[in-house]
């Protein structure tokens, strides 16, 4: 027989959590954990219950809807999990993953509620994320790589994750950051180290909590 598996161990959880410069309730759960190998990942929960509505694209098919859910949890997914966001005293490493539970319509306790309305192919409509009441407005161009101006590219879902964990758009005129085009909450996708300061500060209390160094 081999040797038996060795689990990861929960450091701190927090459910619920208020997130980022936008003070988003509800945002998401948090969990440290200890990996076998002595590292920490973050894991970043989001339970987000989907609503479809037809548009200038015509209805959406039963497979369409079912595609767009996976290619949005592949796009935020490639975009945001698996970056380091923190290096301890002693060495050890902490990376970010995020993970979802998905549902189509119904009821869902949820973290977040995403619209999609079908659109015509290369039209564009604003999309956005209301912190307050934990809504989030995407169409069907939203996975689309598109020009942002600038040598930048960008997709709608990316852009708008940020906006979810509670980030400000950077592209605003006198913003300190309005010059990278090419981060994530400007015109690119690039996720700098400021993106994941409020995870990181949650991490850092709870690190000290535990009197991990």
């Amino acid at each position: 027989m081999g040797a038996p598996m060795l689990k990861s161990k929960i450091i701190a959880h927090e459910g619920d959590v208020r997130a980022g410069a936008l003070s988003v309730n509800d945002a998401y759960d948090l969990t440290l954990y200890e990996l076998p190998t002595g590292h920490y990942e973050l894991v970043l929960f989001m339970k987000v219950q989907f609503f479809f509505e037809s548009g200038s694209g015509g209805d959406w098919t039963d497979a369409a809807k079912t595609k767009y859910m996976k290619d949005w949890e592949i796009a935020v997914k490639n975009a945001w999990s698996g970056r380091r966001i923190h290096r301890t005293k002693a060495g050890k490493e902490i990376s970010l993953r995020t993970d979802f539970v998905i549902q189509q319509g119904g009821w869902m306790l949820d973290h977040w509620e995403i619209s999609v309305t079908r659109i015509k192919s290369g039209d564009f409509r604003t999309s956005y994320v209301n912190p307050g009441l934990g809504n989030v407005v995407l169409d069907s161009e939203d996975l689309r790589l598109t020009p942002k101006g600038h040598g930048s590219m960008q997709r709608g879902v990316v852009h708008e994750f940020g906006h979810m964990i509670g980030l400000v758009d950077e592209y605003s005129k006198g913003h300190v950051h309005a010059a990278d085009y090419s981060s994530v909450m400007n015109r690119g996708e690039t996720i700098r180290a400021r993106h994941g300061d409020s995870m990181l500060d949650w991490v850092k209390r709870k690190l000290e909590e535990h009197g991990i160094k």
